[in-house]
Order: structure tokens, then C-alpha cells, then sequence
């Protein structure tokens, strides 16, 4: 079944949810058992033939997360995620977002890969009116270019859809409330039904954070392929792309420097151990010549024709050039078992960024550290003869002052 199938699927289907699991194979095929079993065991026989035990067998082992078979997840029914507690004088109007500065004074190229609290999985901030606004002008523009959701991961659209109406309102209770299966918005009246039939789980999802999310299923080739998202500010990749492709496939297709070197075997693994209660975070950043938050145009057009930075004209004046940062964190579904990578993304001028102590000098080695992989993946040559005496005079400003580097933080990725 093609993605735009399964989507007739989502709403029809999530009552009937034997039929519904039944269409996630091969990982969610034994959620799809464990469903159905819980319902039918009560009116089969106690008495079993030795085939039939045989079978079950490998469906009731409770394997260590390194040692099950590739392609299988017995569902998690006792795990729950932690309630996380208010987030301490949240909100909407007055909270900031967290100043993420992924940048260190050598680049390194490395997963950078953290624990991640389960607290903090979703961070929301005075910019989700904003955020909020545009998903929603980009899902009426775009519609299903904007998503994806294919047989194998339904049941994990509506399963990320109830994390969400379960974390949300306890994190953001001034924000959200969820009631009666209902999930409101507070401060727009929004509401999402979740016994309406015709319900979107994934872009429901995306509407309630600034986050856009991707859904990642494990094959019984081992391998980890995206299997549906909704990602309505993308920036620089095409979700129709790298819908179907499988994680080797998604990073190599778009060029990323020395991955099969550096980063692929960690990489697999790193998606092979995550567990339920063990998701990770990372962060990143780039530097972007054009104002959009959305997609980068610099790059070429969203929907047509070859996209990279080698199409993209040069900066003229430091106004032009923005930081792009993203917190990507990774947690497994339990039920599903499916991975959810939820990518929130940090857009700021420059000439803003540069007021920050230690910034100017820590931004500007890092990118002349940057070797010529790096450099042509990242668009160097877009804003180098404009960004990098810019922050050559702010860092040099800045130590006119008596700044005093010995003192500068170490907090990764925040140095605040």
C-alpha cells in the first residue's frame, strides 16, 4: 500500500484497530497480535496444540533491546511514559526560547548524541503562535506534500498522537487540556476528536508543537526506514524524497560529509539499543542566506528540480544571513515500537545572535574549522566574504571591552 492509500486508512481504520495494526509490517504486525489476542482470548479454548505454543513462543520472549530479531517488537503494555511536572512559569506571551548554540570553537564531525530527560521532550516557547500559524498556512497550501503515513506505521501516527494529548496538557496545562479523547488548544479554541474517524493522527500531532515529526521503522533487514512525518518547515529536504528510504539511504542522498566513515555504524546502533526509557537529543546548527523558516528558496524550489547550495547566490550584506539551529530528540514508541524524531527548529538574524558574549569568536573558528566537505555541504561559499568579517569585528568589539575568554562557559550546546 502506497502512502497516499494508507492515508485513506487512518481515520476508517482506528476503531477497528486488529485491521488497523494488522497493516503495520513487519515491526507493528506483533502489536497487531498482542490487540488482537487481548480481545479473542477470552472466547478461545484454554487447550493449545504444541505447534500452536511453538508459534507463540518468540511473540512472549521479552528480549534485551541489542539481542531481539530485526523487524520485531513485542509491545510495551505496562511501560508508561513519566508524567512530566509543569513547566516551571510558562507562558505564552513571556516565555523565550531556549538559546541553543550547538557551535564549539573546532567543529567536529560526530552524532553529538545526549541523554534526554523525558521531561523535556517537547519545549514550547513565545514563538508557538507564530510556528503554530504558519504549519497551519503550509498544511492548507500543501496538503499532502506536507506528510506521509504508509502501512507500516498507522498505528504509530495515532500512538504519537496520544503521547502527545498525554504529556501536553500536564507540561503546558495552561496551553492544552485533554478530556473525553478531546485535545483542545487553549488559547485558539482549537480541538482535535480522537474518535473522529476522519482525524489526521500525524498532522494532528504536528499542529500541537513547533516541532515537525518523523517516524522511523525497523525491517527484517535491520535497517530503519522513514515511514511517515509531517514536516511543514523543512528547510532544505523534500519529505516526497526521502519518504521510504531507509536511514543510510536518507543521509547519503543528501550528501552528508564522511557519513559512511564517521557516523553510519554509530548511527545504527544508536537506533538498535534506544529503548522506551532511553531517548536521546542532539543539536545542530546552519547558516541560512534568506529569511524563511518554512523552506530555504536559496536552495531552489521546494517542489520541482535540483535543490542544493551550489544554486544558491551569494549574500550581499549581513542581513541576509540567518543562525538555523534544531534540537532532534528520538524516542521509542512502546506499543509500536516505531521510532519518533521529533526536529524543533531554532531561526535567528545574526546581527542578533552576535550580541551574546563569546559568540562572534566561538562561531567564526568553528566555521574556518570546517574542512571542504563540510564547507560545500553547508554552503560556505553563500556567506562567507559577508559573515565572516562581520563576526571578525563583533569578536574584536567584544575583546576591546575586556572580555575575558578564560571565562567563557562550557555548557554544550547553550554556553550560557
Amino acid at each position: 500500500m502506497d502512502i497516499s492509500s494508507a492515508a485513506q486508512q487512518v481515520g476508517s481504520s482506528f476503531f477497528d484497530f486488529d485491521k488497523l495494526a494488522l497493516l503495520s509490517v513487519p515491526v507493528v504486525a506483533i502489536t497487531a497480535y498482542f490487540t488482537y489476542s487481548k480481545s479473542t482470548n477470552k472466547s478461545k479454548s484454554k487447550s493449545s496444540s504444541s505447534s500452536e505454543k511453538s508459534k507463540l513462543h518468540d511473540a512472549l520472549t521479552d528480549y534485551k533491546p541489542q539481542e531481539r530479531p530485526f523487524g520485531f517488537w513485542k509491545p510495551n503494555y505496562t511501560y508508561k511514559t513519566p508524567t512530566p511536572p509543569p513547566y516551571p512559569n510558562w507562558d505564552l506571551k513571556t516565555t523565550l526560547p531556549i538559546p541553543y548554540r550547538a557551535f564549539r570553537h573546532k567543529y567536529v564531525v560526530t552524532m553529538g548524541i545526549r541523554k534526554m530527560e523525558p521531561d523535556s521532550w517537547i519545549e514550547l516557547d513565545n514563538d508557538w503562535e507564530y510556528f503554530h500559524a504558519l504549519k497551519l498556512k503550509r498544511i492548507e497550501e500543501r496538503k499532502e506534500k506536507c506528510w506521509a503515513l504508509n502501512a507500516l506505521c498507522v498505528t504509530a501516527g495515532w500512538e504519537v498522537l496520544e503521547e502527545l494529548c498525554n504529556y501536553l496538557p500536564a507540561r503546558y496545562p495552561s496551553m492544552f487540556k485533554f478530556e473525553n479523547r478531546v485535545m483542545e488548544i487553549l488559547p485558539t479554541g482549537e480541538t482535535f476528536d480522537l474518535t473522529d474517524p476522519k482525524l489526521n493522527p500525524i498532522v494532528a500531532a504536528a499542529k500541537l508543537i513547533q516541532d515537525d515529526i518523523v517516524l522511523m521503522v525497523e525491517k527484517e533487514d535491520g535497517h530503519y526506514y522513514l515511514e511517515g512525518g509531517c514536516s511543514t518547515l523543512p528547510g532544505f529536504w523534500r519529505l516526497g524524497e526521502k519518504a521510504g528510504l531507509k536511514l543510510d539511504d536518507i543521509h547519503t542522498t543528501s550528501g552528508v560529509p564522511q557519513y559512511e566513515k564517521q557516523l553510519k555504524t554509530g548511527m545504527n546502533k544508536l537506533f538498535r539499543r534506544i529503548d522506551v526509557d532511553s531517548p536521546v537529543v542532539r543539536n545542530n546548527y546552519f547558516i541560512q542566506t534568506d529569511n524563511h523558516l518554512d523552506w530555504s528558496p536559496a536552495i531552489g524550489d521546494e517542489d520541482e528540480g535540483e535543490i542544493g547550495w551550489k544554486k544558491a547566490k551569494e549574500a550581499s550584506d549581513i542581513s541576509e544571513v540567518f543562525f538555523r539551529s534544531e534540537r532532534q530528540c528520538l524516542k521509542r514508541l512502546p506499543i509500536s515500537g516505531v521510532l519518533v524524531f521529533t526536529v524543533r527548529t531554532y531561526f535567528i538574524p545574526i546581527t542578533e545572535l552576535v550580541k551574546e558574549d563569546y559568540v562572534p569568536r566561538r562561531l567564526l573558528d568553528g566555521l574556518n574549522s570546517w574542512t571542504d566537505d563540510i564547507r560545500q555541504y553547508k554552503g560556505f561559499h553563500t556567506f562567507e566574504k559577508v559573515l565572516l568579517p562581520y563576526l571578525e569585528e563583533k569578536a574584536k568589539e567584544q575583546e576591546a571591552r575586556g572580555l575575558d575568554y578564560g571565562k567563557e562557559p562550557k555548557d554544550f550546546p547553550y554556553f550560557q
